[in-house]
Parts: C-alpha cells; structure tokens; sequence
C-alpha cells in the first residue's frame, strides 16, 4: 500500500462522499483534484438515481464524467448524459417482483433509463394512494408516470425495482419479497434517513447487476486492472466491490458486515474518512 500500483479510486456516494449533512467536504475536493494530477481516476459508484448521482458528480469536479449509478444496473457519462452500459431486468422477472411487492403490501418502483428531462420513475394507478403517502414519492414530484393494469405495457425494460417506506412495513413485507426473489436476483435493504429516520429501502436487481459487475466493464474498456482500484464504501451493496477491489476501505460508519469485507476501516463520513483512505493509500 501507498505505492504507484493504483490507477482508479471507486467511490460510493451516501455515507462515502457525503458527510451526514449531505454535503462534499472542500477537504474530499481538494484530495481528488491531487488525485487527478496525478492521472488516476475517481469513479463514483452508487446505488442512487442517475438524477441524483449526476449532482455529486458535477460537485467533486476532479471526479471522472463517468459515473456507475442504480447499484450497478447503469453507466452514464455526467457530462453529456449518454449511456455506456446497461444491465436491465427481463420482463418476467420484472413482472414477477412488481407481484412480490404487491402481495407483500408495499408500492413496487419500476425504474428505467431516461434523460434528465425525462421521468424515470412509474407506479401503477392501483397503487396510487398508497404511493401519494410515500415521502419518497412526495420528495419526487414531477419524476414519475403513472401506468395502469399489472404492468406498464411498452415493453421497455426496467433497471430495478424498489419501494422506499417505514422500516415496520418494509420488515413485515421483506421477507416474502427475498424468497419469491430467490437466486433469480439480489435484494438489498439500506436505510435512507435523508427521506425521514425510519426510512428504508429494499431494492431488487438481476444477479448480475452489482456496482462491481458494472464497474469491470469499465476497467475493461480502459485497461485497469481489479488490483489497482481503491474501493471505499458503506453499505451492504459495497461489499462485492469492497471484496474484488485492488484495496478496500470500509466507513467507520459502515455496518459489521461491510467492516468484515474490507482490507481496513477508515473514519467515518464526518471524519473525512474518505480522505483519510485515499491519503493512506496514496500516500498524500
């Protein structure tokens, strides 16, 4: 560690890049643009929207125009919003996690591939009042469409499908999601506190769709190597990348599990721990 052997930092976003105030410390800025002068890239790797990536990357301006976003389902560039790469859901299998989510009592999130001036987001009309109540959905007027019947009917393929709601229901329903998901993909839960304290996410992907999957494509494409990434992260969709990285850094702010999958453990969001990473494997 701390030699010339790392070319590409991957980064997440919550919990990562942003302290718990949501912001970019001008510390992180300062540490990437040393990065940059020194030709290695900084990647962002999110589960986040395209939308709300595409903002964290027009702040860290040191950071690469290429962002990893959805947890992996999506490449964009930040600079003109053209899309890389793309790892969308089969219908079936997106038909049959819609039906998941319903029987479980919570409001399935389809989630697809549009352009800022678009809206990514549909719900079905038979969930209508349901989802209105969402603070979700309530922070993202004006970012979703409504369809009606079981399914949209177009025939474009989602990235994900997600709901966002209080932990108590997500518990109660979570479970019945996971095993009618089965291996056929992969289900993650992380709390959103940025949407209300008992706010919590549960998201269904293909089994291919990871933030590490995605970013491969992207080492392959520019001749970087797994072993000369430097990942840091937080969350329970950090941990196959956290795990496949050159050198990991987990948050000091991270849960146990996400602790274990990593080389080391750095400060926590409100203690520049990202900057504390990057000085330790740079050597800055």
């Amino acid at each position: 560690m701390g030699d010339a052997q790392f070319r590409l930092v991957a980064l997440d976003i919550d919990g990562t890049v942003l302290n718990s105030n949501g912001e970019v410390t001008q510390e992180l800025k300062s540490c990437l643009a040393e990065l940059e002068a020194q030709s290695i890239r900084t990647v962002l790797c999110t589960g986040r929207r395209w939308r709300n990536s595409v903002l964290v990357a027009h702040e860290l301006e040191s950071a690469h125009p290429v962002v990893v976003c959805c947890g992996g389902a999506l490449i964009k560039r930040a600079d003109d919003e053209s899309t890389l790469y793309v790892d969308p859901m089969p219908e079936e299998f997106a038909r049959l996690v819609v039906g998941l989510y319903r029987e479980a009592g919570l409001v399935p999130l389809l989630l697809y591939d549009e352009p800022l001036s678009g809206r990514e987001l549909r719900i079905g009309q038979q969930d209508h009042d349901r989802a209105l109540g969402l603070p979700y959905i309530q922070a993202n007027a004006g970012c979703y469409d409504w369809y009606g019947g079981d399914y949209p009917g177009d025939g474009e393929l989602p990235l994900e499908v997600y709901t966002m709601d209080g932990e108590a229901r997500i518990r109660a329903g979570e479970g019945r999601v996971r095993a009618g998901v089965g291996r056929q993909g992969i289900v993650e839960a992380m709390y959103q506190t940025r949407y209300g304290p008992d706010q919590l996410a549960v998201e269904v992907h293909c089994a291919s769709t990871t933030k590490w999957n995605a970013l491969s494509w992207l080492l392959a494409e520019w001749g970087v190597g797994p072993d000369e990434v430097v990942a840091v992260g937080d969350d329970v969709n950090d941990i196959v990348m956290l795990r496949r990285a050159g050198l990991s850094f987990a948050m000091g702010n991270a849960t146990a599990e996400v602790k274990a999958a990593a080389d080391h453990v750095t400060g926590t969001n409100d203690e520049h721990g990202v900057v504390l990473a990057l000085q330790r494997a740079f050597r800055l």
